[in-house]
């Protein structure tokens, strides 16, 4: 059987679907006082570099066309891991998709833009790594299961 696999739509599409779960949790955790930054908020800081200014409703606006664009461009990553590799080993790809998102989020930021290295604190990085475990498990369930490999379940049976 011969798989159609749209590389580029797959992934896309599996991190903006990832990326909208990472958003409410985010969120919900950020208001209920548990994560100091929600990671639309963090996005937003980065890009318009205002580390100490009040959000308002256009900065969130930034701050969501940022976390959808990378997690659009995560998920394309994504999506290549696993046309090149298959399905295969899935718990390691988990593993490193979400070290690269949290490496780049709490390592890399904060060398681009120096103020924004105060909130790369400990609670926000085990926050973000159990939140950067829940998008992996969201775009990478939803590239294998329903876009890439739809059919893994009776392969494995056959």
């Amino acid at each position: 059987m011969k798989m159609k696999f749209k590389t580029w739509t797959c992934g896309f599409l599996a991190g903006l679907i990832a990326t909208i779960v990472l958003t409410a949790l985010s969120l919900t955790l950020y208001y209920s006082g548990i994560i100091p930054i929600s990671i639309s908020e963090y996005g937003a800081r980065f890009i318009l570099h205002i580390p100490d200014k009040p959000m308002h409703i256009g900065r969130w606006i930034v701050g969501f066309i940022t976390n959808f664009s990378i997690g659009g461009v995560f998920g394309v990553l994504s999506a290549y891991l696993y046309k090149a590799t298959g399905p295969e080993e899935k718990l390691i790809k988990l593993c490193g998709i979400t070290f690269l998102m949290w490496f780049f989020q709490l390592a890399i930021v904060p060398f681009l833009d120096p103020t924004m290295h105060k909130y790369s604190t400990y609670d926000t990085a085990i926050a973000y790594y159990i939140l950067y475990i829940i998008w992996s498990i969201v775009a990478t369930s939803f590239i294998i299961k329903f876009l890439a490999f739809p059919d893994t379940d009776t392969a494995i049976t056959k």
